[in-house]
């Protein structure tokens, strides 16, 4: 997609492909749960950033975003926790698409001739003055231009300089510093798969900071995002940070990264998938709907040794301290 921009564009064939292998992904995903219901999976378990435990994928599809997932974001009044400039509220909410976020390679070539002129000013203007360019002098066009700018901050910078304007097309059009890349690294060259650019000459060609940015506002914000998640329920225990252990504070951690399906068990397991199709665990209060062995095993790894019977009898036991003292 980063390289074949036009292309992705204007050719409904590759867009379909594309489409279609997100797909087959996503479906992979829901096999190793034992379900493909859509319900179970809106995209906001797919499209969700790492850091608020999701997978962080990227969408060319024009997916529809459920409102039943968006009614937490219109209960909470805590006005924009991101700023989105590509997205809006209407009935229809759909996925943003990836190629959106991506600059065409003709607006890179117009705007690099622009960047690089201007560097070039900036770069006679410091000489005349005596003085060395900055970052600051620089903010504006530090990560735009083909190369990027920022290569020339790099520790390879003077190597670079000997590898100027566009280099001979052959399988790999960035096969020299490429080849360079992996004998620094001590990488093996491939000999099957040809190989796309490399950080050290060009920088990094895309950015998609917007992307995610806006991709957290279209899914109803931070807090619409973690109303499907366990955040809720473990929120108290996080409050205590100061009296857990380390061990205690490492697993919570561990929760959105390790277990994937746990974390996203409200939304996983609904209620409205299956009519009067309930199993409830032994020895836990917690039904669940449908068959999801990943999910069953890690609600009695959690709940073992009678936790849930333990816990309903501390609740109570506070419930009657309570009416004690107050009747």
């Amino acid at each position: 997609m980063t390289y074949f921009r036009e292309a992705v564009v204007n050719t409904q064939e590759l867009l379909d492909l594309l489409v279609k292998c997100e797909n087959k992904i996503q479906t992979r995903i829901k096999i190793g749960v034992n379900s493909k219901m859509p319900s179970r999976f809106p995209p906001v378990v797919f499209c969700t950033p790492k850091e608020l435990g999701g997978l962080s994928m990227l969408s060319v599809g024009h997916i529809s975003i459920p409102q039943s997932d968006l009614r937490w974001s219109k209960q909470i009044d805590v006005g924009s926790t991101h700023f989105c400039s590509r997205t809006s509220h209407d009935e229809d909410q759909l996925i943003l698409i990836l190629y959106r976020y991506i600059m065409p390679w003709e607006a890179e070539f117009i705007d690099s001739q622009r960047v690089w002129t201007e560097y070039a000013l900036k770069r006679q203007e410091a000489n005349t003055q005596n003085k060395r360019l900055t970052l600051d002098d620089l903010e504006d066009s530090w990560d735009r231009g083909i190369p990027r700018i920022d290569t020339l901050f790099q520790k390879d910078r003077h190597v670079l300089a000997y590898d100027k304007e566009w280099r001979i097309l052959k399988q790999n059009p960035f096969w020299w510093t490429h080849q360079r890349y992996k004998m620094l690294t001590g990488l093996e060259a491939s000999k099957t798969w040809p190989d796309w650019g490399s950080d050290i000459h060009d920088g990094k060609l895309w950015n998609l900071n917007n992307y995610r940015t806006d991709m957290i506002q279209a899914l109803g914000g931070v807090e619409g995002i973690l109303e499907h998640t366990l955040c809720k329920g473990l929120q108290r225990i996080f409050q205590r940070g100061k009296e857990l252990t380390n061990a205690q504070r490492s697993g919570l951690n561990q929760i959105p990264n390790r277990h994937f399906t746990s974390w996203w068990s409200p939304t996983i397991d609904r209620a409205n998938v299956y009519v009067d199709f309930q199993v409830q665990l032994n020895f836990t209060g917690i039904f669940m709907h449908g068959k999801i062995p990943t999910l069953k095993i890690s609600l009695i790894q959690i709940f073992r040794v009678h936790l849930w019977l333990k816990i309903r009898e501390s609740v109570v036991l506070d419930l009657c301290q309570v009416f004690d003292q107050e009747l």
